[in-house]
């Protein structure tokens, strides 16, 4: 008899796993609370097509997740694209796509715009981040990019991503940010590529169930898991479940929701894990009659402006499977703030009043749709020595696990950190089985 794994969220990081373990034979059962698998990459239904929920885009660097489509058949449905982008500051749109285009950001002095452009084009060759960890973001930025570069561009930006927690930021994390985005130009600094699949990611997340089963896995979806027990013959249980045992189970929702389940966590332990910060995110998805813009990703460097992305998807991938254009809005807050807290209809009202800062010609008219999506721990806060407040796969308690989001580290986040995540956990659970 195949030993037992239980797998507490179905996102693409529970998905990655659930699927390794089952194609090596093991049995595996897959508890998501959502009504749908996917997590932060769950999608909506547009006709013809799939959309993510919270925006998504891959880079040419994403090796464990490209490997994954391959393994799924899917790898030829992933496209690679020449994105556009912008920057909103001073009341005023800047394309921020080449090195040119910092060259010509006027909001900044000449000499700020040189050592931006460097601190962006160096960073991808720093290997040893041990040495920023000491470091918080506003200091190596005041540092290496300028006070005037870092008050006009990156104190907003940092504002908007960590809200209060902005200045406890530490310098690996938006270092890690230049080197990713570095990574994706390759030997061409002036332009960029960015993947996307046709069709839309709802494909990888369906690949991935349909191999679990096909391996005899299963999927749950609606089950809310409040705790975990000890059975007399030592394996574990699920609160809701009492009847099935597990030799193992795997956790990969946030630290903090681990530390509220019902479980023989010890105390400092727990203690670790709730001490760890996320934010929140709110993201509206607008579905509109006509383009807001040519660029597809403009960075909002305003603290007026009450979001700090304006994505138009449909700028990146064309129109030919859409019947509208895609928009996304996308805010960070703790979800505490009494933004996160308002209604739907509050956060629309108040993100259209900042479109319209933005854009003045744009109409409420124009809108077919909107959706909005709200998630709790989007983001992880990387403090000041993080490597050192990392919780391990392996938990305290004897065939508990842990893969959350705010495991992965020096990067940040991602689909392919999640697959990677995915992998690295399975694999551990399969040393100790």
């Amino acid at each position: 008899m195949s030993s037992r794994v239980g797998i507490i969220g179905g996102g693409l990081t529970g998905l990655t796993a659930a699927y390794r373990l089952a194609k090596k034979g093991f049995s595996v059962s897959v508890f998501e609370e959502a009504k749908e698998p996917g997590g932060l990459a769950s999608s909506i239904d547009l006709g013809n097509v799939s959309l993510e929920r919270f925006y998504h885009h891959i880079f040419t660097s994403d090796q464990h997740l490209l490997d994954l489509c391959r393994e799924l058949g899917l790898e030829d449905l992933v496209e690679w694209f020449e994105p556009k982008n912008a920057i909103y500051i001073d009341n005023h749109l800047f394309p921020f796509t080449s090195p040119m285009d910092l060259i010509r950001f006027t909001p900044i002095s000449l000499t700020s715009r040189v050592r931006t452009g460097l601190l962006t084009l160096t960073s991808r060759f720093i290997r040893d981040y041990v040495s920023l960890e000491s470091q918080t973001a506003r200091d190596w930025l005041m540092k290496r990019a300028g006070r005037d570069s870092y008050h006009k561009i990156w104190e907003p930006l940092l504002a908007s991503k960590f809200d209060e927690d902005a200045d406890l930021v530490s310098a690996t994390w938006i270092w890690n940010k230049f080197k990713l985005r570095g990574a994706s130009r390759g030997k061409n600094i002036s332009k960029e590529k960015l993947g996307y699949m046709r069709g839309g990611f709802a494909q990888l997340i369906t690949g991935l169930i349909q191999g679990i089963s096909e391996a005899g896995g299963t999927i749950r979806p609606g089950c809310r898991i409040s705790g975990i027990r000890r059975l007399q013959d030592g394996r574990l249980s699920l609160d809701g479940f009492p009847e099935e045992a597990f030799d193992k189970v795997l956790f990969t929702g946030s630290p903090q929701q681990l530390a509220a389940l019902e479980a023989e966590l010890p105390a400092e332990y727990r203690k670790g894990l709730t001490a760890l910060k996320a934010k929140g995110n709110i993201c509206m998805t607008l579905e509109l009659d006509r383009s807001l813009s040519h660029f597809y990703w403009i960075t909002v460097a305003q603290r007026d402006i009450p979001f700090v992305l304006i994505i138009e998807h449909t700028n990146l991938v064309g129109l030919d499977d859409y019947a509208s254009h895609i928009v996304y809005l996308s805010r960070y807050v703790d979800h505490q703030d009494g933004l996160f807290k308002k209604s739907d209809r509050e956060i629309e009202s108040i993100f259209m009043d900042g479109l319209t800062r933005v854009f003045p010609g744009f109409n409420k008219e124009w809108i077919k749709r909107i959706s909005l999506a709200r998630a709790l721990y989007a983001q992880p806060v990387i403090t000041r020595h993080y490597s050192r407040l990392i919780p391990p796969v392996k938990t305290p308690v004897d065939g508990l696990y842990l893969a959350s989001m705010a495991q992965i580290y020096p990067e940040d986040r991602g689909m392919n950190y999640a697959v990677r995540l995915g992998l690295s956990a399975s694999d551990e659970i399969m040393r100790d089985l």
